[in-house]
């Protein structure tokens, strides 16, 4: 069974439409488990379990559990809150603005058939298309301050990494947290994501504590998601903020320029 965890913050709509698109797409047994970090009054927690008058429930539609935390305590801590009641052998962390475009079949089935992979995702495009930078190398402190001045002094607009072939099943440093399949084992192996970081660079953190414990992260492009990405960090200062102290927290972890985990080169081509 996939266990599917969707964060929410005040993005009901949103989650409605997440859903109905795993559900159109799906063949095989799936749950969802929508963690909450909104704080709604008893009111709106009722209101948010009732169905639509105009759109009763019935028989095909999926079952959703919704946990509603008492605090906002991040993207981390509201994944783990739901990964902690999830029942699946393999376990999904989504975005509320992603919609699944492909069935999962072929993802479940390569880790099925690939045990020393843990961490899989599929590509990404954005609503015109655009394959959008999901599967990325690692962030040291030099290659971040090299990305910030391509961006802010260079005007360099370019995300996708040159060196990568996006049509190709391959392994990668990290993959992006809007949407990334787990097996079982590797979230027992690391315990799921690290709640300090509040936003932020936890993914990152995950896959690389995943390849510490011995298993492999893959970028699988036979599958596509449609996800906005707002990247707000880069034009919010709040979130700026939050986005520099997540990547110090996570340097401090493991280095601020080398240390990280190296990973097998592998192109899966069957």
């Amino acid at each position: 069974m996939l266990s599917f965890i969707i964060v929410e913050y005040h993005s009901p709509n949103e989650i409605r439409q997440c859903i109905t698109a795993l559900a159109q797409q799906l063949t095989q047994p799936f749950e969802i488990i929508v963690s909450s970090n909104s704080c709604y009054s008893e009111a709106e927690r009722a209101a948010l379990l009732s169905p639509p008058s105009s759109s009763p429930a019935s028989s095909s539609s999926p079952t959703v559990r919704w946990l509603f935390n008492d605090r906002n305590g991040g993207f981390a801590y509201a994944m783990n809150r739901g990964l902690q009641q999830a029942r699946g052998e393999y376990l999904v962390i989504m975005n509320s603005d992603c919609l699944l475009r492909t069935p999962l079949t072929a993802m479940t089935d390569f880790l099925r058939h690939h045990p020393e992979v843990g961490a899989i995702a599929p590509q990404m495009q954005d609503q015109q298309g655009h394959i959008q930078d999901t599967a990325r190398p690692y962030v040291s402190l030099s290659s971040y301050l090299r990305r910030q001045f391509r961006r802010v002094v260079l005007r360099d607009r370019r995300l996708l990494n040159p060196q990568m072939d996006y049509s190709r099943v391959q392994t990668v440093d990290w993959l992006i947290g809007a949407f990334i399949m787990v097996s079982r084992r590797a979230y027992e192996l690391t315990g799921g994501l690290d709640d300090r970081l509040f936003m932020y660079a936890e993914d990152l953190d995950w896959c690389t504590r995943i390849r510490q414990a011995g298993l492999e992260v893959v970028y699988y492009p036979r599958a596509l998601i449609t996800y906005k990405g707002t990247r707000r960090a880069r034009t919010n200062l709040r979130y700026a903020r939050i986005f520099v102290r997540s990547h110090v927290l996570y340097w401090r972890k493991f280095g601020f320029f080398w240390g990280y985990p190296k990973r097998q080169e592998c192109y899966y081509d069957d």
